[in-house]
């Protein structure tokens, strides 16, 4: 059967099911973004969908991810080793694009993302900074 512009899709529901159907709609493409840009790029990739909510979740700006300079975004801490758990941080758009230009423009030398960078707070980190500020 052919469809034309404008005729209802034979599936009521949408284009098709979703890939990772534990995640939400909107983290669902992301992942299946995320994983296929990896994949064009011949980066081995070892995150779990799992895995990736929970680093989002962590980090507390969930609500914030995207690609503007003022969001959050997902990168390698090491660039040599795999997409995975441990080797992957939240940090601020703005200040991974700094990173690329002075490495890129400025002779800059490349150097490898660090804990210290990202924006995983635990409630204990957030727990000791409020003592320190009510002391």
């Amino acid at each position: 059967m052919v469809f034309y512009k404008g005729m209802p899709s034979a599936n009521p529901e949408g284009r098709g099911k979703f890939k990772y159907p534990m995640l939400e709609n909107p983290w669902n493409t992301r992942y299946s973004r995320m994983k296929a840009q990896a994949k064009f790029r011949m980066q081995e990739f070892n995150l779990t969908p799992q895995e990736y909510m929970k680093l989002w979740d962590d980090s507390g700006v969930k609500e914030h991810c995207g690609s503007k300079p003022h969001q959050y975004c997902m990168v390698r801490k090491d660039p040599i080793e795999a997409w995975s758990y441990n080797n992957c941080i939240i940090v601020p758009r703005r200040m991974h694009l700094k990173k690329q230009v002075y490495e890129a423009c400025h002779n800059y030398p490349e150097t490898n993302w660090q804990d210290k960078h990202g924006v995983k707070l635990t409630t204990e980190d957030v727990y000791k900074e409020w003592e320190k500020d009510h002391e």
